[in-house]
């Protein structure tokens, strides 16, 4: 292929970025678990204080909170109070624990793929990423069993091998999953450390 066809048939860089985002935004973790159990706890706390206010206009208050004795100590309380000032502080630190929450995504359940077209999205689970990777070192010669942990910087293969001398095995099954990973092309390329150990027959 000369120069000119292959500047004519790269994608655009714009369009790259473009579907690399797309791509990350849809895989992107969602933190559900926290927002239901807050969103749970709302929805009590509001029941709640909802119940006590109806039965106390219809005449026969629940009693279930104690809204009294928390009026008066609303009444008669001061900012400049220890008392209020833990309280405010401990609020105001799990605020900020739901708001770091919200922001920062957990760990996700997909390897992003690079496809350079942002109408096609594709991920790989860490299950499927893992098979792959652990029978690219299989391929191996040499490797009768591997083990693989696909973490989101680095992926770890524990390789093992019937061969008293591995020599340069440990090389050679980090350039297979190194390769199997440059197939699959995934948007965040993880590093890969690659460890042989010898097994019995």
């Amino acid at each position: 292929m000369t120069t000119v066809e292959d500047a004519l048939t790269r994608p655009d860089p714009a369009t790259t970025r473009r579907a690399r985002r797309v791509a990350v935004h849809t895989f992107r973790p969602r933190r559900s678990w926290p927002a239901f159990i807050v969103g749970a706890l709302i929805v009590a706390v509001a029941g709640l204080a909802a119940a006590e206010v109806i039965s106390t206009l219809v005449g026969s208050p629940l009693r279930i909170l104690p809204v009294d004795k928390a009026a008066d100590y609303a009444g008669s309380a001061r900012w400049n109070d220890p008392s209020v000032q833990v309280a405010s502080a401990v609020l105001a630190l799990i605020g900020l624990v739901l708001i770091s929450l919200a922001l920062v995504p957990g760990r996700g359940r997909w390897t992003v793929l690079r496809t350079d077209d942002p109408a096609l999205v594709v991920g790989l689970s860490r299950a499927g990423m893992r098979r792959a990777l652990t029978a690219a070192a299989c391929e191996v010669d040499g490797v009768r069993g591997a083990s693989v942990r696909v973490g989101r910087r680095r992926v770890k293969v524990r390789a093992e091998t019937v061969l008293r001398h591995a020599g340069d095995l440990p090389a050679q099954v980090r350039a297979a999953v190194q390769g199997r990973l440059d197939e699959l092309d995934p948007v965040r390329k993880p590093k890969v450390r690659a460890q042989v150990r010898y097994a019995k027959a």
